[in-house]
């Protein structure tokens, strides 16, 4: 009997352990061709037996106090079964969000030290970034090549700084002679942090928010009024598909 007892807690040990050295792996794609946009956020985990796939075929302009109209259809492991929603991204919504990450710096004990150490965890496996642009003049072509290079060294070189690179990232800019104006980019990377790593950044933030007088109360009514903005916002869905 001690033997079974024995073997059963060998296996449970293995298996936690197991849990979490595996990787949380993310690979996010984003291609816009002129008014055409597309983006794509895969996670896996527990070794791929879980995965959840964030699709977001359309992104339109209205104008700018409409903002943009965000479309998405989310689908988890190999379902069929898939949420469709949409979402208005406006000044009004920026402003929310912006409010909510003062919420959140004030509720938290050194907030932005803990996301620099946090993604010192995250390791970045592939990264390629490619555009065509063109503005149909040569010369002004040329010049917004060479802005569009030292923005992405910068945004790249920033990078580099707060997450570790496995491969060297892919950057290509192609220039377009012709005489109308053409924009073009696709952007493929991948990162995986281990669950270990999550849990003890989940730890930590914890402690950093029972630091603060309050922040705990005040990280529950920020997600509660999450909570609720959410439950509206299916509420309103679900009475639009039943006119």
């Amino acid at each position: 009997m001690w033997i079974w007892l024995g073997g059963i807690g060998l296996l449970i040990a293995l298996l936690l352990v197991a849990v979490l050295i595996s990787y949380v792996h993310v690979h996010f794609t984003f291609r816009k061709h002129n008014h055409d946009d597309y983006a794509k956020i895969t996670v896996r985990l527990l070794y791929g037996i879980v995965r959840i796939n964030y699709e977001i075929p359309s992104i339109v302009f209205r104008n700018m106090k409409e903002g943009f109209l965000v479309k998405t259809e989310q689908r988890m492991n190999h379902s069929r079964g898939e949420a469709q929603s949409s979402e208005r991204v406006n000044k009004r919504k920026v402003k929310k969000w912006a409010k909510d990450v003062k919420i959140m710096l004030r509720a938290t004990e050194a907030l932005k030290l803990w996301i620099k150490q946090t993604l010192t965890r995250v390791h970045m496996t592939h990264l390629s970034w490619s555009t065509r642009i063109g503005v149909g003049d040569a010369a002004y072509t040329a010049v917004l090549i060479g802005w569009v290079w030292s923005i992405k060294s910068i945004i790249i070189g920033y990078l580099s700084y707060q997450i570790r690179f496995e491969q060297t990232p892919k950057l290509q800019v192609v220039p377009v002679w012709e005489d109308e104006m053409e924009f073009q980019t696709e952007l493929d990377w991948k990162l995986k942090i281990r669950i270990s790593a999550v849990m003890i950044a989940g730890l930590t933030l914890l402690t950093r928010v029972l630091q603060v007088e309050g922040g705990w109360r005040m990280w529950f009514k920020l997600l509660q009024e999450q909570r609720r903005r959410r439950k509206l916002k299916l509420k309103k869905q679900h009475s639009k598909s039943q006119i």
